[in-house]
Parts: C-alpha cells; structure tokens; sequence
C-alpha cells in the first residue's frame, strides 16, 4: 500500500502556488496545500501535517530564513519534517545559510516538475520512514523494559527453584512475583509450571532479539560495516555526532556524464532505475579494494581509501571495467552507452559523522577533498574517464605498474596553485588505450614545446597524433588552445599552466 505524500508550499504568490499545484495535480498519491501568509504556516502544517514542505525565500509578511528558524525549533511539529528551499536564483551564501539552519534540499523556481516531483518523492520517503522507525524504537525500547523487568522475576522464580533443591526455600521470596496477573504470576504458586513458562520467555527474547539483529542490519545499508570499522565502532548504536578520524588518505570522486541529458526521457521510477542499476555494479568495487562510500552524490560518489593510491587506482580501474561491460549490455539493448568521470587524489583530511541529533550522514572534510572534486571535473573536459593527481601518483608503491599519460598543468577553479594531471590509460577501453600508447612519444613532445611556449612546434606534433588517433579529445583541446595561443601570442608570464574557469 503506498503512502500518501503531502505537500505544503508556504509561499506569497499565488501564481506560484497554482503553478506548483499543476505540477503536482496528476500525481494521484500527492495531496497539496498551499499558504500564503508565512505568519499562519505552522496552523497549516498542524492542519495537514505535510511530509515535505516546500518555502519560498522572500515573503513580505515574514524573511524566509527566519521562517525556516521557526520551523526548526526543538518542540516544533515541522522540526523533523523535510524542509525544501524555493529560491529566486541560485546563491551559493543563502544556500549555505539555509542548510545551517535545517533546510533539506534547495531548488531554483520554478523547478523543473519531474525533478520536483523526484525530490518530493525522496524527502516524503525519507520523513515517513523516520517516523516508522522513531514508532519501531519506541516499540522496541518500552518491549525491551517490559521484558528486562520479566526477566528480572524469573530469575527470582529460578533461584527459588534452586532453593527448593537446597531446602533453603523461603515462600516470602516471592510474594513480588506472586502478585502478578500473568502465567509467571501463576507459576509462582503453582512452582510446578516453571519451566515450561520459562522457555517460553527465552523463546520471546530470541524473537526480540532477532528483530533487533534485523533492524541493525537494516541500519547497516545507511552506515555500513566498513564505515563502522574505520570508526572503531562495534555497533551503529555506538555511533555518535561528531565521531571522526583524521589522517592522510586517498579519496575518489565518480560522477556520469551528461546525466541530466539521459534522464530527460525517463520518468522518475526509471530514473531512479537507472541510477541504481549503475550504482550496483560499480559500487562493490570500492569495498573489494578496501574502500569504502562516503555518501551517494545523486549518480555520483565519493569514496575514501584509508590505506592509499594503490587501492582507490585499482578500484577505479575496475569500476571503469564494469562501466565497459554495462554498455556492452545497453548497446546490444538499443541504448545509448554511458560515461563516467573519476578522479583520485591523496592528502590529509577528515572522515566522519556530521548533521545534527535528529540525522547524521557520513562526510569528509578538507581542502585536497574540494581538489579532488575538481579534478573529476576536469575529466570532461580533456575527454577521459580517470585522473589522477601527481600526489596520488607519488603515493603509489609501485607506479611503473600502471599506463600513466601526464596531461597538464592546470589551476582548477577556486585555487591559486597549480597540479599536474595524468590520465590513467589502464581503465581506457582496449583500441582506444592502444592507439593513445602508440601516439604518446608524439603527445610527449608536443607537450614540451607547449611548456616551453613553442606553440607551433607543439601543433605539429599533435597534427602527428590526430592523423592516427583523430578522436584523442585530449589531443584535440590542445590544438584548439595552441591555435588561440599562436593567435594571440604567448603570454608574458607563460609558465606552461593553464587557468580553468568552469568546475
């Protein structure tokens, strides 16, 4: 039976209103309530007890931040309920701010309606499944009491037992338990009963405990074992905010390309579909290289290695081999084949719990994290799957074991410091790794005289390579950039390292 999803869009336009009223109306088991004065949204959310609410920014009655701070306080009945942001614009600082102070998600209006719909979906399942599981602990706690004090009794009635035997038997010992009104109650008197009742009070505690054990490995799909392990936690329930380790590691980051263009004829279930049917094969590979996912970035993830480059290159290599094998099942189903970005880099930085009493997630922080972002960026535009920083390639223990190809020396967007970029051809597929081999000591010169700043010397060695590897994008990105250079002439402080603007 599926659960009715409700939506209140708290919002001063009524244009905007009957807008996302629209969006939602075919949607059969998605019920929509709209107010307009921020001032009455908790009388609303009281009357319809939403599963997500969508807010508007910018209401003359009421700052929209300030909304959100009210909707957010401790004995608040929205306090746990997910709070999507509408904004006029996309604004790095109001998003920031806006998390801070508990939004769950942030969309520019008006939202396309299928991502809208997607994110209503997801924040709705994620609302009613906590509540599910806040009823199932309270359940699980008052049961686990009420079976503690049981327990407590039998053993008075145990140890009587043991008495009886021992002629040291004293009948006031359990008048406690005499007083009861259940079959333990009864035992007490009728003592011949006592072993029956008992057994069947361990078979109640082995059901008790068995849900238990089932709920802790449903808690395990969110925070899994490895994760628990890098923490040094026996158990989820030991688990904790702010819980962290901080140390030098390797971390990936994957994302799929042109997602948004593939998802635009799916419906929501096949989008959702599709993600995870990608995400199933690539994701085992982290863990059979002693990684691990630190979060799901949509159809993305970052991953960390807490033992070095050699793990994340190898998972990364394998993850690509997986990809080669799943477009070998899309091409041969009439589908268009998928591609993927990875980038790997090493430093220092911290691994743990963040969010706050009520939800926590696995993040990591630090600065060579925000690079390594970056760095999978960049494989879009040089036109390859995997690359590596020159710090994750010192990392390695032995890297003449790997097909590495140095591409560039590049300052990626938000740094001032430059780093050198090699593309990992093991993960290529086998014509095109070939050929890129073939053409390398052409690639290699062309890419001196572009350091040194001899631009036409560098555009003859890659007319070199593109007449026997024309679809080398790398190859290709560098001829049109030494075409501008020769065009516009060397730069005064040409050091051989190009800016990039775009994430």
């Amino acid at each position: 039976m599926e659960e009715t999803i409700t939506v209140l869009l708290i919002d001063d336009q009524a244009i905007i209103g009957e807008s996302i009223r629209r969006m939602l109306a075919p949607e059969k088991d998605i019920k929509y309530h709209f107010c307009s004065d921020p001032t009455k949204a908790f009388h609303a959310a009281k009357d319809c007890n939403p599963t997500v609410i969508l807010q508007d920014l910018v209401m003359p009655e009421m700052e929209g931040l300030t909304l959100l701070r009210f909707l957010r306080f401790k004995n608040s009945p929205t306090v746990d309920t997910p709070v999507i942001v509408l904004s006029s614009k996309e604004d790095p600082v109001i998003k920031a701010k806006a998390f801070e102070l508990g939004a769950n998600d942030y969309l520019v209006k008006l939202p396309d309606r299928v991502e809208l719909i997607a994110r209503v979906r997801y924040h709705s399942k994620a609302y009613n499944n906590l509540i599910k599981r806040k009823e199932a602990e309270g359940l699980l706690k008052a049961e686990n009491e009420r079976q503690s004090k049981y327990i407590l009794q039998v053993d008075k009635v145990s140890a009587a037992a043991v008495s009886v035997e021992q002629d040291k038997f004293d009948p006031d010992c359990l008048n406690e338990v005499a007083a009861r009104e259940d079959e333990l109650g009864k035992l007490a008197t009728i003592f011949t009963n006592m072993v029956a009742s008992v057994k069947a009070r361990e078979k109640e505690l082995t059901v008790a405990n068995t849900q238990l054990e089932a709920l802790l490995q449903a808690y395990g799909r969110f925070v899994p074992r490895e994760y628990l392990k890098f923490l040094h936690k026996q158990s989820i329930t030991e688990v904790e905010l702010g819980d962290h380790v901080s140390k030098v590691m390797a971390v990936m980051f994957s994302d799929l390309r042109s997602f948004t263009t593939i998802s635009q004829g799916m419906t929501p279930k096949e989008n959702f579909d599709f993600v995870n049917a990608y995400l199933k094969r690539v994701s085992p590979e982290i863990r059979n290289h002693n990684g691990f996912i630190v979060k799901y970035l949509g159809d993305g993830m970052m991953a960390v290695f807490p033992d070095g480059s050699d793990d994340a290159i190898q998972a990364g290599i394998a993850k690509l081999k997986q990809v080669e094998e799943y477009n070998k099942k899309r091409v041969f189903e009439g589908r268009k084949p998928v591609a993927v970005g990875i980038g790997v880099h090493v430093g220092h930085m911290m691994v743990g719990m963040v969010g706050e009493a009520n939800r926590m997630q696995g993040d990591a922080f630090s600065d060579n994290v925000n690079l390594t972002s970056r760095l999978e960026g960049l494989t879009k535009f040089y036109g390859v799957s995997f690359l590596i920083s020159e710090q994750g390639i010192e990392n390695l223990s032995n890297p003449s074991q790997y097909q590495l190809r140095f591409l560039d020396r590049a300052i990626v967007k938000g740094r001032t410091e430059a780093i050198a970029v090699y593309e990992v051809l093991d993960a290529e597929v086998e014509e095109m790794r070939v050929l890129k081999i073939k053409t390398q000591p052409n690639f290699d010169r062309a890419i001196e005289h572009y350091r040194e700043g001899d631009f036409p010397g560098a555009k003859e060695y890659l007319e070199r390579m593109l007449e026997t590897n024309p679809d080398d994008k790398t190859a290709l990105l560098y001829f049109d950039r030494v075409k501008q250079l020769i065009e516009s002439g060397k730069p005064k402080d040409w050091q051989g390292v190009w800016t990039f603007t775009e994430k």
